[in-house]
């Protein structure tokens, strides 16, 4: 009888995980995002644009610059295992990341740098507003209703491949004191 061997299972833990991750399974609420409406052959919210933009204005109104949070990256990538990462900002920066396991997560760790670019909620709003974002087949995004941000974010950008979806979440936000 043959077993299955640590890289096996590895590979397997990621193909569940990464299942989990794939956009179509998140719903929008209706109260902060309005129902995903396909437009030729790309998926997105109505007037995905312009919902971006009211909601990155009332982020930035709430001028919120100490706070913490569990962000979620779901993606065909090896450093799924360490999710969620916890996060911490001070003045708009990150001060610290730390792993599932309560690991800190140093600058100079190999992959670190692939979920650091969306580490603050600026840098999730640069990011969805870039090129490949807004070229993306199937958008859909869910926003936090008291301050704005971006708390689910499920990406296809080309709907025929099969390892480009891209989820983030942003979970467990509190406003920090200085």
């Amino acid at each position: 009888m043959r077993t299955a061997t640590p890289i096996t299972g590895f590979v397997l833990a990621l193909m569940l995980m990464s299942a989990c991750a794939r956009p179509g399974t998140i719903q929008p609420t209706a109260t902060t995002t309005p129902a995903p409406q396909t437009v030729g052959a790309r998926t997105t919210t109505p007037d995905v644009n312009a919902e971006l933009t009211r909601n990155q204005k009332k982020w930035r109104a709430a001028n919120v610059r100490n706070y913490r949070f569990q962000l979620m990256v779901g993606c065909y990538c090896p450093m799924t295992a360490m999710m969620p990462i916890t996060v911490e900002v001070r003045d708009g920066t990150v001060v610290s990341l730390t792993d599932s396991n309560g690991v800190v997560v140093a600058p100079n760790d190999q992959g670190s740098d692939f979920f650091r670019q969306y580490a603050t909620i600026d840098s999730i709003y640069a990011e969805l507003t870039s090129v490949r974002f807004n070229d993306a087949d199937k958008l859909t995004i869910t926003y936090d209703p008291t301050y704005g941000f971006p708390s689910e974010v499920s990406a296809d950008f080309i709907e025929m491949a099969v390892d480009d979806e891209l989820y983030l979440g942003v979970t467990e936000f509190v406003v920090v004191s200085e």
